[in-house]
């Protein structure tokens, strides 16, 4: 770790010698009853349509709340005592270190082995303790804490040392604790709001983009292609290809990542050649993810390479999300769960093919459906390959893709302006907590 980077550490502990002299600063497992617990492993065969919700690490998000749509478990397999009680508080222990989710809820959570359950000695602590693990202050304490180690073994008896300030008059708890509810009550209402805004700006850019991709931008004789009920109308000078008659001939035309022994979690290094996956395609940032492949590894995965204007599938989970490779690509490859295409852009325009395919209908019907009518887990090369695509002209692929950016352009600066709005409101919450739960603020 860098010198400048422990400065910064000592900089942000200096609060501790500033609270109010009435505050008291314990540690974490000081303030609690009884002994930190981890979470129990459950088979993944266990799990259930209903019972008792598991919650993962992956089920809470970066406010600690708890995403929708979890799994389950029978209620006969979780043990009584792993099921939460109001107040309880749980850690992720691993991957993203530090988020904290406040149990508050009638309905009955477990909770999985990578989170480690604390029980403060009453529900105002506990809400305290919820907001604190929001602010740079507290990830400061386990960024420091985890110096000696690595972040993504930060353990229950780690977060159990960690440092609050609390007052000591309960009278003033509840006051401090009164504002932070209403405040953050405020900013959540914003938020929702904004979000919401940017959903229906997002519904009528998808809309003009339907329209473009599936009945062209000129006036003209429309047709229903017999023997496909799910697609749309389409133009009925446009072609009907199989998608492989606009890949790229050989091997080079469509790729799937690495698999098995080929890339394994000890090649990745902190820096060097990226390694691209579904979250860069997902969130539409090739610019996330901190996994990197030494030079000598990266040459020997040189194939799986990508590069601008290649176009990148997702196969599991979100399946069939797609996007282009960017000009300014980092350097680097695709991970197992994506499929590279490549094509003859002299008969398709990429960023056109991968609008497309984005296409609610090709998600829908192309993707998910097999020929027996079940539902796929992924997808493979052969399907991708035998897509059915309906295709223009290439000069009129150019004038649907110009159409479709102008028609765009003032919705997507209005949707970059609300996104930039909530980042604000979030600095904004943040700073307001950290003065709220450092005794800066007086009620």
């Amino acid at each position: 770790m860098i010198a400048a980077e422990v400065r910064n550490i000592e900089k942000r502990f200096k609060w501790f010698n500033h609270i109010p002299s009435n505050w008291e600063v314990m540690r974490l497992k000081n303030i609690c009853d009884g002994k930190l617990q981890y979470g129990i492993n459950i088979p993944a065969n266990k799990y259930s349509d209903d019972g008792v919700r598991f919650l993962r690490t992956t089920d809470i998000n970066e406010d600690g709340e708890v995403i929708p749509n979890g799994i389950y478990i029978p209620k006969k397999e979780v043990p009584e005592n792993y099921i939460l009680q109001k107040g309880d508080l749980l850690f992720s222990r691993s991957g993203t270190v530090g988020r904290c989710y406040l149990h508050d809820s009638d309905e009955e959570y477990c909770y999985a082995g990578f989170l480690v359950k604390f029980k403060p000695k009453n529900y105002l602590l506990s809400k305290l303790l919820y907001y604190t693990s929001l602010t740079k202050e507290f990830k400061y304490q386990i960024f420091s804490e985890a110096i000696e180690s690595t972040i993504s073994n930060f353990n229950g008896n780690k977060y159990a040392v960690l440092r609050v300030a609390f007052p000591s008059d309960e009278s003033e708890l509840k006051r401090l604790i009164d504002y932070l509810d209403f405040k953050y009550a405020e900013v959540k209402k914003f938020i929702q709001t904004k979000q919401r805004f940017i959903e229906l700006l997002k519904e009528q850019r998808q809309s003009i983009i339907t329209n473009a991709v599936t009945k062209g931008i000129d006036d003209g004789v429309k047709m229903k292609i017999t023997g496909i009920d799910w697609m749309p109308e389409m133009p009925a000078h446009w072609e009907q290809y199989r998608l492989r008659k606009i890949l790229k001939d050989g091997k080079e035309g469509i790729k799937i990542g690495p698999f098995g022994s080929s890339l394994k979690l000890e090649d990745l290094v902190d820096k060097g050649f990226r390694v691209y996956g579904q979250e860069n395609i997902i969130n539409d940032n090739f610019s996330l993810g901190k996994r990197f492949l030494t030079e000598t590894k990266f040459k020997e995965l040189s194939v799986y390479e990508i590069f601008p204007n290649d176009i990148l599938i997702t196969m599991m989970g979100t399946t069939g999300k797609c996007k282009v490779v960017p000009l300014d690509v980092e350097k680097g490859i695709m991970d197992s769960h994506l499929i590279r295409i490549r094509i003859k852009e002299e008969l398709y325009i990429p960023e056109l093919l991968a609008l497309i395919i984005n296409e609610s209908y090709f998600v829908k019907f192309q993707f998910q459906v097999t020929s027996k009518g079940s539902i796929m887990s992924g997808l493979n090369s052969s399907i991708v390959k035998n897509l059915t695509l309906f295709v223009p002209s290439i000069i009129e692929q150019k004038r649907i893709l110009e159409h479709i950016k102008t028609e765009t352009r003032m919705l997507d600066i209005a949707i970059s302006k609300a996104e930039r709005e909530i980042e604000l409101i979030k600095e904004y919450r943040e700073a307001m907590i950290a003065e709220a739960v450092t005794g800066k603020i007086k009620l």
